[in-house]
């Protein structure tokens, strides 16, 4: 035993000799953490470097900091405060905590926090303390007391009712925890409110009224019912409209509602609504599954009222009658559902049931429209006949003729007035209108002023006129309100509105008729009368081919002149005959649609395109191009298109052979010798004799315009005796003095002035001079002729 003592005090001396000895090798911080690193790349040490680098931890250590400051901050500690304590990176934390809690089933990694059993314990028992005061808590009222989720609190705190938390969770509402005294203090006053409600209430007003929970109310208050502890129901469900109806309203609104519909039929969802049934529609299938029921927009009715409205109108109907259904019908029904009902019976009655309905609730049968479209037939037929009488121009009316000279004169008008005085005094004027045969025309002169006839025509301007003129329909029969004035003399007892709804309805019908009746008239009119409304064939081909041959004649003496000349006369016969036997085409197939006139030499370029218009298109083709050449300078393109189209119109032309053309030069020359021998007008002897002269000279007719008189008497030089020309030269002087006197006497009227004095002189003794000479000009035709220089 003193021996073994020996021994450790022996062994106490040398240890205490070492530790006070110095050291003779002593590695340093920096060998020191070399070491430590080859240990860890080797793997041989697991340590953690912490954030000042100045000590090493092992993960162990770590877990062990980890739970014991979970332990010291109550059973809940933030992630991020754990690297501040530790002084490591917080990834190491976040594994370590990953591996603490694999490995530990009471921990929990929520939103980075840790959370034990023992913190979820103590928050249990803080919730219960708080359940228990106020008799219920919401779980959202938790998550922003304690920062935790919805879903983790309930899971958490459902593990726990019935053991430290003493309550229980809605079932339809799992964010709220009550208690039994809650649920049963709040079934206590659901109970005595319902019970002492006698009249449907709305749920919604209560539960902000009285602060019931909505979910517990719906869920106390359906249990009650459906143990039969409250009478009554709950309409609408668990929805803001939901109603309360105790049983002993319902059963006097039940026998009020059964009484009604007995009594009347129908039954209207505002009287509903006022009852306080909010869905009445619903209330009404649901209570009269059995029932034929008509759904209307704010009523329904039954079918009693069906069967008397449908047997009222197949009553109308077979009656040839109308009835107004609203007179039927409960004066509460609206217009609109009036007319649902309407339709629906007329829908179910027979297809062989012919009516329509007018102003939504009267039903009209066909018969009685038929009637009402009677009550015109005898006025249609008065007014076409009519129209046929006392307008001889059918679609061309006489408002498209009047419209289209008044283009004329205005375009006519804004010509310069000395310019047309200076032309008429040296020219002349009048026109000649050639003809042959028992056709032949007769010339018309005037002195001061020619017909007002545009130079040149144009299609634009044509076709917008007559677009303007074909808006319009051609024959209206009456305006809807003569037909209302017409149907409100035989029908009296009819509605105004049905008055106005029938005018409207027949306006277009009676239209249509009336356009048939009048191409009857027109067809029988043209069928008993041809001989004043429309030439027969026979006689169309006959005046055409007079006025053709006559245009071929026309055509030789023309070539006579020179170019300038050519041009003016071209046009000159293209203005006049080459119009007429146009407008002689154009009228005898505008007959063929009911447009014609009885003269056709009033047609204008308008009316021509407004013919153009109606007539089909293997016709309108060729015509167009006829109707444009009339505004060109060439005869010859204008007889060209006007055999194609006489081709397409199936008018046979007969042509003149010799004899026939001597025959028409001999009528043309007698025709123009009796108008010479009858007047005394000088201007007029002049033109006349010119074209007679030019006739025997060269054995060709001529169509000319006064103005174009001096051309023909230059023409004339060397063709006639000279003394002969000398005198017509001079009668040419004479005549242009007498005009020019008496222009200038018409421009200044009545004064006395020296100079008017001596001009009425002057004027004088060319009047005496014309009268002298006027005789010898005449002889020049009319006396016995010596040959000509042209026949010699």
């Amino acid at each position: 035993m003193a021996a073994a003592w020996d021994e450790i005090r022996r062994l106490a001396a040398d240890f205490q000799r070492a530790q006070f000895a110095e050291v003779a090798h002593r590695l340093s911080e920096r060998n020191c953490i070399e070491i430590v690193t080859k240990l860890i790349a080797e793997k041989q040490l697991e340590v953690v470097h912490t954030l000042d680098g100045k000590e090493y931890i092992t993960p162990a250590q770590i877990s062990r900091e980890i739970r014991d400051e979970l332990h010291v901050s109550g059973g809940r500690v933030n992630i991020v405060d754990l690297q501040q304590v530790i002084n490591v990176d917080l990834q190491h934390i976040e594994n370590r905590a990953n591996d603490i809690i694999k490995s530990d089933k009471t921990i929990q990694l929520v939103l980075g926090q840790l959370i034990n059993e023992s913190y979820l314990d103590q928050l249990a028992e803080e919730i219960n303390d708080k359940l228990q005061e106020t008799g219920q808590v919401t779980i959202s009222e938790l998550c922003k007391a304690y920062d935790l989720p919805g879903d983790f609190l309930i899971q958490a705190l459902s593990r726990r009712l019935g053991r430290i938390i003493h309550g229980q969770l809605d079932q339809e509402n799992r964010g709220v925890i009550f208690t039994e005294a809650f649920v049963s203090r709040h079934r206590a006053r659901i109970r005595g409110l319902f019970t002492a409600i006698t009249r449907p209430t709305s749920v919604s007003n209560l539960i902000t009224r009285y602060g019931f929970q909505e979910h517990l109310l719906y869920s106390v208050l359906e249990e009650l019912v459906n143990t039969g502890r409250l009478k009554g129901t709950v309409v609408g469900g668990r929805q803001d409209k939901a109603v309360f109806v105790p049983d002993i309203y319902a059963r006097t609104q039940s026998n009020w509602v059964d009484s009604f519909f007995k009594q009347n039929g129908y039954l209207e969802f505002d009287a509903l609504y006022r009852l306080g049934i909010p869905d009445p529609a619903g209330y009404i299938k649901k209570r009269y599954k059995s029932t034929q029921l008509l759904f209307l927009r704010a009523a329904c009715v039954g079918q009693e009222i069906v069967d008397q409205v449908e047997a009222s109108v197949e009553e109308a109907i077979s009656s040839g009658n109308w009835i107004d259904v609203a007179t039927l019908l409960p004066s509460s029904l609206s217009v609109e559902d009036v007319g649902i009902l309407l339709q629906q019976v007329m829908r179910s009655l027979n297809k062989n049931s012919s009516g329509l309905v007018f102003c939504d609730t009267i039903v009209v049968s066909e018969k009685f429209l038929s009637s009402c479209a009677d009550l015109f037939s005898d006025m249609m037929q008065q007014k076409a006949e009519k129209e046929m009488k006392n307008s001889p121009v059918n679609l061309i009316t006489e408002e498209d003729l009047k419209q289209a000279h008044g283009l004329e004169n205005s375009y006519a008008n804004k010509k310069d007035k000395k310019d047309e005085r200076r032309k008429k005094a040296t020219e002349g004027s009048g026109s000649v209108r050639g003809g042959g045969g028992g056709n032949a025309r007769e010339i018309k002169i005037k002195k001061t002023k020619k017909k007002g006839r545009k130079d040149a025509d144009s299609d634009d301007e044509a076709q917008a006129a007559s677009t303007g003129l074909n808006k319009q329909p051609e024959f209206p029969f009456m305006s809807q309100d003569e037909i209302e004035d017409v149907l409100k003399t035989h029908m009296q007892d009819c509605p105004e509105e049905l008055i106005t709804e029938l005018a409207e309805h027949l306006i277009r019908p009676l239209t249509k008729t009336y356009q048939e009746v009048v191409r009857s008239v027109f067809t029988s009119s043209t069928s008993s009368s041809g001989a004043n409304r429309r030439q027969t064939m026979k006689d169309l081909q006959e005046e055409f081919s007079n006025l053709y041959n006559n245009i071929r004649l026309f055509e030789k003496g023309i070539k006579h002149f020179t170019e300038e000349a050519q041009t003016n006369l071209a046009k000159h016969l293209l203005k006049t005959v080459c119009t007429d036997i146009t407008n002689l085409i154009f009228n005898f197939l505008a007959s063929d649609s009911m447009m014609t006139t009885e003269n056709y030499s009033t047609i204008t370029s308008e009316v021509r395109t407004k013919i153009l218009g109606k007539l089909p298109e293997d016709t309108k083709g060729p015509l167009t191009k006829v109707h444009s050449s009339l505004n060109g300078k060439s005869v010859e393109d204008f007889l060209s298109c006007l055999d194609s189209a006489v081709d397409i119109c199936g008018i046979m032309v007969k042509k003149g052979d010799k004899k026939k053309e001597r025959q028409v030069l001999f009528q043309h020359r007698q025709a123009l010798i009796e108008q010479l021998r009858v007047t005394e007008d000088p201007a007029l002897v002049l033109h006349l004799t010119s074209v007679l002269l030019f006739q025997f000279s060269t054995h060709c007719m001529l169509h000319a315009p006064g103005r174009l008189v001096p051309q023909i008497i230059n023409f004339l030089n060397g063709k006639i005796p000279e003394e002969q020309h000398s005198l017509l030269v001079k009668y040419q002087g004479l005549v242009v003095k007498q005009l020019v006197s008496q222009t200038k006497k018409t421009e200044q009227g009545d004064s006395d002035t020296t100079d008017d004095l001596k001009e009425e002189e002057g004027a004088d003794t060319v009047q005496k001079e014309l009268q002298e000479i006027t005789a010898s000009i005449k002889d020049l035709v009319l006396r016995p002729r010596k040959p000509s220089v042209t026949e010699e």
